[in-house]
């Protein structure tokens, strides 16, 4: 199942997810210390009793130690974080292997205590061939020294995964490592929808992708439809969710906030299969009332009016696609998602002209079909 949830702020996560996997639209979720507490706090159900009930509904789950996070720009919300004693010393301190040991020891700790597979902290990385990209590839030597069966994240902004020659230096550094897999992340400025990514990141994101899905599993994190094209290359599942910060792992949804405010909003804009895009509500409204059969054949199903409706018709779209490739190997999986992407271009001229939308191909498929392109004209597929 190549559908996995991301944490959020609500007291959502065991309900939906648990549905979600029973349902068949998502295999598991992985916490954040960033988003949930270690124990219950009177609105969010504790740590443990989250992995153990979704476990028991037959769901993966994952701690996710989110250590990139520290890095962001302004990150300061850490009223939950710092509920997890992740530090020893001063929260972030690797400028020493003793430090760094610590952390990762510590968090290792803690997902042999929920039942997790181990996960390493990671570092978040602008650029390669830096100081700062050296100290992400000491922190992952030293997870996979401490425990070889773990698996490592590689989080990078987009000018890192745009950055060619040099991020595949990086990346052949970190494939030695050989871990049990690989949790990949695109770091965004804001938390737009769809992100606005450019085709040298998508590019980057699939090349890194194809290398290391050789040998280990792959996964890619708020991926949601940004990642289809990693897919494509070799990936196994995306995360998504319905907060707009399961989908995105934007700056801002890590600043500090004011009060209790969630940092999560609904997410209830419809997916549409045949557009490989979304519309807001009042466009979708009006496309089936104005062309009830040509909003049946874009997104067939029913959409409910609740936000939990909205989520599993997106989260079955996205695991109708990622089982479809996942069902392909090599240059199958490329030429099905360019199918994809080639039909729904020229609906889109028809739904905009109905509805108005502002927003149509040019930022749901150009950019990640743009991108698959120049991965499949490296690799001698086009």
């Amino acid at each position: 199942m190549g559908v996995f949830l991301g944490d959020t702020a609500r007291n959502t996560l065991i309900k939906w997810t648990t549905s979600a996997v029973q349902g068949g639209y998502a295999s598991g979720a992985y916490l954040s210390p960033f988003t949930s507490p270690r124990l219950a706090n009177g609105f969010k159900r504790s740590a443990h009793d989250t992995s153990e009930q979704i476990r028991a509904a037959g769901g993966e789950f994952w701690f996710d130690p989110m250590t990139y996070a520290l890095s962001m720009p302004r990150a300061g919300d850490f009223r939950h974080y710092d509920t997890w004693s992740l530090w020893g010393g001063v929260r972030g301190d690797v400028t020493s292997r003793t430090a760094m040991r610590d952390h990762i020891e510590r968090v290792y700790a803690i997902q042999r205590e929920l039942t997790s597979p181990l996960l390493a902290p990671s570092l978040l990385v602008s650029y390669p061939d830096t100081p700062a990209s050296q100290r992400a590839l000491e922190i992952s030597q030293e997870a996979v020294d401490v425990e070889p069966t773990a698996w490592l994240t590689v989080a990078g902004d987009q000018q890192f995964w745009g950055a060619g020659a040099e991020l595949d230096a990086h990346v052949g550094a970190l494939d030695q490592l050989e871990p049990a897999g690989w949790l990949l992340v695109v770091t965004r400025s804001d938390n737009s929808m769809p992100p606005g990514a450019t085709a040298e990141e998508v590019y980057g994101l699939m090349r890194t992708t194809f290398a290391f899905s050789q040998d280990r599993p792959v996964r890619v994190a708020f991926g949601d439809v940004a990642a289809l094209p990693a897919v494509a290359a070799g990936a196994e599942a995306i995360g998504t969710g319905w907060d707009i910060r399961q989908r995105v792992c934007a700056y801002q949804d890590f600043e500090e906030r004011e009060g209790d405010q969630s940092g999560g909003g609904w997410y209830q804009r419809p997916t549409l299969g045949g557009l490989m895009g979304g519309l807001a509500n009042r466009e979708y409204s009006v496309l089936s009332s104005e062309n009830a059969a040509l909003a049946a054949r874009l997104t067939p199903g029913t959409i409910g009016p609740k936000p939990e409706q909205a989520f599993q018709h997106h989260a079955s779209i996205l695991t109708d696609i990622v089982d479809e490739l996942n069902g392909l190997v090599g240059r199958d999986r490329i030429a099905a998602l360019r199918r994809r992407y080639a039909d729904a271009r020229p609906e889109w001229q028809e739904v905009k002209r109905i509805t108005g939308a502002p927003l149509g191909p040019d930022r749901w498929i150009k950019p990640f079909s743009d991108g698959m392109e120049l991965f499949a004209a490296s690799e001698g597929w086009s």
